[in-house]
This record gives structure tokens, sequence and C-alpha cells, in this order.
């Protein structure tokens, strides 16, 4: 039968008698019905990503979307810190709902969630606390803005595009976005003059997330957010729970409704590793050398890739520190 009408329908069982030391109004139920749709914590499981390195640029900002995926059962993840790295300063991180396309020059869309001065750090992270965190739920999808309001071009490292997607795990998906050369967040006026936006570049440095569980219910929007061996362990047992003869059969179905609903999502051995596409670097994006002068691991590096595509036309040497 589908799931909800296991709800709304359980298998015939006996359940206990309810002792005179019980409570006996028409409200009480076991607590074997009272089963949660969401984990009782703020988040379960904090992690920390790191975006490729290669040190191509540096300059005064970067936009990028950031998505929370719909391939798992999440309720929603909350970003607590953006961690990058540069000559910094007064540095500001800006959010808006959805994407940052075509609100690139709108101050007005944008909301700011962190704001302080910061010391140089050129080789290591710094992080840049987000008060208060971004929630998104499964599926929604967030524009971001990193920016430094320092004089000069070298306020925050970034890197030319080379996928269609910058970091992908279980949970988020970082998508490439624009670089900005400007130290006045928002402006339409580049450092040499002309345009201030760089686009097919990627965010580099770190996020801190953590991330709220949701919990299984007889219910088919529900189940169906669940991986497909968690679903085949449900029906099995709900199987096993109706076949006479079987010691199940003697729960009641509301217990085994309440033990499904405490099991995490990966219980019947799903590997979130599966949930994630691999996006091969798209050699038709760029053909560039560049020489790594701000390397995290302290040498120089030669690296190329190839881009013809989906560079500007006016923007091939803009924004790259090693050129002077």
């Amino acid at each position: 039968r589908p799931i909800d009408e296991l709800e709304s329908n359980p298998a015939p069982c006996k359940m206990h008698s309810v002792s005179a030391e019980q409570p006996t109004a028409p409200d009480y139920q076991p607590q074997a019905l009272k089963r949660a749709k969401v984990a009782n914590y703020v988040v379960q499981s904090c992690y920390n990503v790191d975006t490729r390195d290669f040190e191509d640029h540096t300059f005064s900002g970067i936009m990028f979307d950031l998505c929370c995926k719909d391939t798992l059962p999440i309720e929603f993840i909350e970003i607590q810190q953006v961690w990058v790295r540069g000559n910094l300063g007064p540095m500001t991180v800006w959010v808006t709902p959805d994407s940052h396309g075509k609100k690139y020059h709108s101050s007005s869309d944008w909301k700011l969630v962190h704001k302080d001065t910061h010391k140089e750090s050129m080789m290591d992270l710094v992080s840049l606390k987000i008060d208060p965190p971004i929630r998104l739920k499964c599926g929604e999808s967030v524009g971001m803005y990193v920016h430094s309001g320092l004089e000069g071009d070298l306020g925050l490292v970034y890197n030319n595009r080379r996928s269609r997607v910058t970091h992908e795990d279980p949970h988020i998906r970082i998508l490439p976005g624009m670089a900005h050369i400007s130290h006045s967040p928002f402006s339409r006026h580049g450092y040499w003059g002309g345009g201030a936006w760089r686009y097919n570049r990627e965010f580099v440095g770190r996020l801190t997330y953590g991330v709220k569980w949701m919990l299984w219910n007889p219910r088919s929007k529900v189940h169906c957010k669940f991986p497909e061996k968690f679903r085949e362990m449900i029906f099995t047992i709900l199987m096993c729970h109706r076949r006479d003869g079987c010691p199940l059969k003697k729960l009641p179905g509301a217990v085994i409704y309440f033990i499904f609903n405490l099991l995490p999502w990966d219980w019947a051995g799903d590997d979130a590793k599966s949930h994630v596409t691999k996006y091969e670097d798209e050699d038709t994006l760029m053909r560039h050398t560049g020489r790594g002068r701000f390397s995290r691991f302290g040498s120089i590096g030669i690296f190329q890739f190839n881009h013809d595509d989906y560079y500007d036309d006016d923007d091939d040497d803009d924004d790259d520190d090693d050129d002077d």
C-alpha cells in the first residue's frame, strides 16, 4: 500500500492497556505515537569545506551562488562562517535570496551579515563570522558577496573558473560567480575605470556550516527524500511485520514507526559520496599560466588551463595581480 495509507490505516495489532497511573484524558497519546518531524537539535553535524585554491588573482571581492542540495533528507543547512585570505582590511559579507544574478549593482537587494576589519593574511584563511547565520532549506539557494574595502588590488584571493561547479559535497553546491575590482561595494566603476565586474571567477576559501536532518515519518513527501536503501529497508520490515509467524508481528505498528523515526538517514548503509556529482574541468574554459605568487604552500607553482569561450573580452589581465 502507499506509505501514506500505512499511517492512516496501520496493520491491526493489540496495544497495551493503559494503567490506572497513566492519564485517561481524551487527548492522551502513547509516546510511540509522538514522532518528531525533525531532529531536536539546532544542528547535528558541523562541516568545513575548502574550495580549490590556485592563487589565480587578488582584488576586492567575489560574488557567487550557494545551493542546499535536495538529494538527502535535509531540513536545512546553516552557514556559520566564511573563511578567506588576502590583505583583507575592512571586510563585509552580503547575502541575497536565490541568486546574485542581475543584483550586483543593487545594494538594496542584499543583507549585510558581516562587517569587521581584519589583519592581513595572505597565507592562512581568516574566519568571517556570519551573524545571523544563513539558513537554507532543502533545494533553496542564496547569493553571497564577500568584499574587501582595502584600496588596491590585493584585498581578496580568488580563482579563474575551471568547471561548472566550484565545489560540491553531499549537502551543498558552490557555483562560479564574478569578481569585483573596486574597493567600494557594488560600485560600477573599476580600479582602472571602465567596468568593475569580471565574469567566470571562483570563490577561494572555506565555508563552515551545520546540517539539521529530517526524521522519517510515514508520509510520501517525507519517505521519498530518504535514500533508496533506507526506503527498501522500511518496506522490507513492514512486510515482515504483516507476515504470520514473524516475531515482528507482535509489535504494535506505532512502535515500528517510532523506531524508524529514530534512525539516521544512512542507517541502511547509504553512502553520502554517492550523492556527489563529479564535474570534469572544462578544457574550453581557459588556457592561462599563473605564477602562484601568493601560494599558501610557500612555493611558486605553474598551472595551466584552457579558456576561450567564457572570458569576457576586456578582462584578460585586468585583475591579474602577478602581471605587474
